[in-house]
């Protein structure tokens, strides 16, 4: 990756600086209809490692605890991604499934997947946060809901 001159600036003292302009860097996989069978399979793999393992060595998979560490970050009233929250309730609550299911993932760990669903459903403020992103997307259209 090579940085182009677009234009060239002068300051004050008659000093010429570059505006330079980096191309960005291509994506580094194909895109996934592009892939062969065996890199599909490795990145099915990964994929299903990446949910179901921990890099602690404990038994608390990855996407388990980021999903934790997510509800806590709401709770602290921390700066969060609104659309990663709003897929991680969903995905808890059982509203859609991603990759693996919630359920599939605490079963596979022996964890009882009803533990986090209830505290979302006990913390008043996570519970008003499912509220609306259920009416926001499973909103039933004016003609059916009369």
């Amino acid at each position: 990756m090579k940085a182009e001159v677009a234009a060239w600036q002068l300051d004050i003292f008659g000093e010429a600086s570059p505006v330079l302009v980096v191309p960005p860097k291509p994506d580094p996989l194909p895109h996934p209809k592009l892939w062969s069978a065996s890199v599909r399979d490795a990145m099915v793999d990964a994929l299903i490692s990446l949910a179901r393992d921990s890099r602690r060595g404990d038994r608390m998979p990855e996407s388990l605890m980021d999903c934790a560490a997510l509800l806590s970050e709401r709770l602290r009233n921390v700066r969060l991604d609104v659309d990663d929250y709003e897929a991680t309730l969903g995905w808890i609550m059982g509203d859609w499934d991603g990759a693996l299911s919630y359920e599939h993932v605490c079963r596979v760990n022996g964890i009882d997947p009803e533990t986090l669903q209830q505290a979302i459903l006990d913390t008043p403020l996570v519970a008003h946060d499912l509220k609306q992103v259920r009416s926001k997307y499973f909103r039933k259209p004016m003609e059916e809901a009369h």
